[in-house]
């Protein structure tokens, strides 16, 4: 007996590996396309303004990801009450998505680049909204800090991996390795998530009450992703206005700096969920963000190489354990009979940063006037402090919950 329940053990973590790995292409393209390349394309297109006219790009996207996903949540829904697969949004979401990439990359002008980013939020939303529903599926409410840990695991590598082909290949290389990335992603993952859903299967629908701890765990993660946007945006604009130019290309360096940050969030989401059992989820979220909060510091205080390593170590090691808590914290409140729904309305709290974090930069900018990229990647920098600080704050708000993990894989049908 024990040894048929350790091989099913194996069986359901390698499920739950396969369906990590989806994220990871996702996050790939995110990696590169959101902390390099469209910096560097504004830049190419509009040179010394570039800062100020990333907040619009930043903004239209934002908008276009939270109503693609709404819609995409609505469908994946419907299906699973239909006892339908969700497959069709996988496939024209990866593709509508491959086909932004290339544009993107090879588009001319300012109309281009904003229509190509525009189609990569829809793509990339359409799919995302059913997955964020489907991984729930196969852990039990008291596994899921340990999907939350595979989650912020493959997060991480897949930006990193996607900052490395941003930073050191060719446009044209990038047009091909990015969506071949995203397409093999999905592939080990495809069956698990295309195949129906039997609604009996999921845990009984529960009454619809917002309570404190809700508002608490939305007000805090959205402060917290408001600075992680704020600082993925700007750090490509830190170290143009530097002086780190003289040692390598911006578009080199910032990508390096996104790689060091996100492979030590792997290592900050593995030591995190190593003690977890230790600790409570909202503990592990807010020593996270407290290491964030330190390495954004140093980004305002400070200027040189060796700041930015150091920032991007300790930095990266914060967003990591904040990661492995993160989505475990949000499935204790998504209801289960509506989850693709749910977690579209819980991940406002991502998508609305990418909407405000620009905005917001560029609305006080045009107040106080910093000059030039130096300056106003210190000043957005210094408001994403100000958001962690806000952020962690709300945090201590949540009450305190341990679990233990389990894994569980559902039956094939």
């Amino acid at each position: 007996m024990t040894r048929l329940r350790s091989i099913d053990m194996r069986a359901r973590i390698s499920e739950a590996a396969r369906l990590s790995f989806f994220w990871f292409g996702i996050q790939a393209v995110w990696g590169a396309i959101l902390g390099v390349l469209l910096q560097a394309r504004l830049v190419a297109l509009f040179g010394d303004v570039a800062a100020q006219r990333y907040a619009f790009f930043a903004a239209a996207g934002a908008a276009t990801a939270i109503l693609a996903q709404f819609v995409s949540a609505l469908l994946s829904d419907r299906a699973v009450a239909r006892r339908a697969t969700r497959a069709p949004l996988y496939i024209v979401g990866t593709t509508l998505s491959i086909g932004a990439i290339v544009l993107f990359l090879r588009g001319n002008s300012a109309p281009e680049l904003l229509a190509a980013y525009i189609a990569l939020q829809i793509g990339m939303n359409v799919a995302i909204a059913p997955y964020q529903a489907a991984v729930p599926e196969y852990l039990e409410r008291a596994a899921q800090r340990t999907g939350s840990a595979w989650l912020a695991a493959m997060q991480s590598l897949g930006n990193a991996v996607g900052a490395v082909i941003a930073a050191v290949a060719t446009p044209a290389v990038t047009a091909a390795m990015l969506p071949l990335l995203l397409l093999g992603a999905l592939a080990p993952a495809y069956r698990l998530l295309a195949r129906v859903v039997d609604p009996r299967t999921i845990e009984p629908d529960e009454p619809v009450r917002i309570s404190r701890a809700h508002v608490d765990l939305f007000g805090s993660r959205a402060m917290i992703f408001l600075a992680f946007y704020t600082m993925l945006g700007y750090l490509y604009f830190w170290v143009l206005g530097s002086g780190l130019a003289d040692i390598a290309a911006p578009r080199t360096i910032a990508g390096a700096a996104i790689v060091a940050f996100t492979l030590a969030g792997v290592g900050g989401a593995s030591l995190a969920a190593r003690l977890g059992k230790r600790f409570d989820l909202r503990a592990t979220a807010i020593a996270g963000v407290a290491c964030f909060a330190l390495a954004t510091a140093l980004y305002v205080v400070s200027r040189g190489l060796l700041v930015l390593s150091v920032a991007s170590i300790v930095g990266g090691l914060g967003w990591g354990a904040f990661l492995s808590a993160d989505w475990a914290l949000g499935a204790r409140y998504v209801l289960p009979g509506a989850r693709s729904l749910g977690f579209a309305l819980w991940n406002l709290a991502v998508v609305l940063p990418q909407f405000f974090a620009p905005s917001l930069v560029g609305l006080l900018a045009t107040i106080v006037r910093p000059n030039g990229a130096w300056a106003t990647s210190r000043f957005a920098f210094g408001i994403a402090f100000f958001e962690l600080i806000v952020g962690m704050l709300w945090l201590v708000r949540l009450p305190q919950a341990g679990q233990t993990m389990e894994l569980r894989g559902l039956g094939r049908r």
